[in-house]
């Protein structure tokens, strides 16, 4: 099944079960993630360094619609 059937499917439940579902999905991202960040300190690190790129203009960001439309993209 495509990814673009599956999420036409999912928006269709319930949003106790959307959320169900989107809890159980996170699961299995967070399982994948790098052991470093397993540890609070290394998320905030990262985080900070990369709003201070934002704020420096290193980074220019993403506007709402950027954002949604790369997401998108990315499940059609």
């Amino acid at each position: 099944m495509a990814t673009r059937e599956i999420f036409e499917q999912a928006v269709r439940l319930s949003p106790e079960e959307r959320r169900f579902l989107a809890e159980i999905i996170w699961e299995t991202v967070d399982a994948d993630l790098p052991a470093q960040w397993d540890n609070d300190s290394t998320i905030v690190a990262e985080i900070e360094s990369r709003y201070e790129a934002f704020k420096s203009g290193r980074e220019p960001g993403l506007s709402h619609d950027e954002v949604f439309a790369t997401a998108k993209a990315l499940v059609g």
